[in-house]
């Protein structure tokens, strides 16, 4: 059976991340990411835990977690769908973030390090490992600029190739839609003090109406965003099959019969495209 809260879906992540009562599977989750003991994990907090109305229904949108802690300042974010262009998104973001540290009067010294972590749900690299760490260092001697830029990678997609098997079990959690997954997890972690807590607080979020409401709008927003994409995405197919069929008559001195079986469309597909 379907479980209704997905952890996937950024809603579900974020309110999953953000609740106070679950600040212990937020660091055991940080601590697995960037490999550091979770007693070095200390004063969390979170900067945005609300979910607006308006975010929620609005296509585009961003539902992420930004939190400062001893580590330094941290945006979590989880995408479902590629877009394209996700390495230029997310190198946008980190710079967003660790820029929006300062006031204009404030020191340079103050920057804290500022690491971007991306859980995408499709592969972006051709690797195995679903894991990949990026950071500024100088090309020939590898040495590293500063210490205070970082975004990972977490692709979903490739979880069971994880070498931390830690982070293999959250990756495995992130990516369960269905109760008998859940069981399974259940059975078989090696954590059961924190993937056990994750998996009831999933249980009980897909028991919640209120919560359910507002995970149908997000899903719906979401729908309706890659619809928008695949619309604009044929629009622009067919637009270069007839300005392609138009090349080859006004260029080449096809027939429209040949131009047309050239570029794979129908005469009606074509007249049917010019008029609109």
């Amino acid at each position: 059976m379907e479980i209704k809260a997905k952890p996937k879906l950024d809603i579900v992540f974020k309110k999953l991340f953000t609740d106070v009562q679950n600040a212990d599977l937020l660091i055991d989750f940080l601590s697995c990411v960037i490999d550091v003991p979770k007693n070095e994990i200390f004063d969390v907090v979170i900067i945005d835990n609300e979910m607006l109305p308006d975010a929620i229904d609005k296509k585009f949108s961003r539902l992420d977690v930004l939190l400062h802690s001893s580590q330094g300042t941290m945006n979590i974010e989880i995408q479902v769908n590629n877009y394209g262009n996700f390495k230029e998104r997310s190198l946008y973001y980190w710079a967003k973030t660790f820029s929006n540290q300062l006031n204009e009067s404030e020191d340079y010294s103050k920057l804290q390090k500022t690491i971007a972590i991306n859980i995408i749900d499709f592969n972006l690299f051709d690797c195995d490992e679903p894991h990949s760490v990026f950071c500024i260092s100088e090309k020939d001697r590898s040495e590293l600029l500063t210490d205070k830029f970082r975004i990972d990678f977490l692709e979903l997609k490739k979880a069971a190739k994880s070498k931390n098997p830690m982070l293999k079990e959250w990756l495995t959690f992130l990516s369960v839609t269905t109760e008998e997954e859940l069981d399974m997890m259940n059975s078989n972690t090696a954590n059961p003090e924190i993937i056990g807590k994750a998996i009831s607080v999933i249980r009980k979020m897909s028991a919640d109406e209120k919560l359910l409401l507002d995970i149908q709008r997000r899903e719906k927003a979401i729908l309706d965003e890659r619809s928008a994409i695949n619309f604009a995405e044929n629009i622009g197919i067919v637009k270069g099959k007839v300005e392609g069929v138009d090349n080859l008559i006004a260029q080449f001195k096809f027939s429209l019969s040949d131009a047309l079986n050239a570029m794979n469309m129908t005469e009606n597909e074509y007249y049917s495209f010019k008029k609109q």
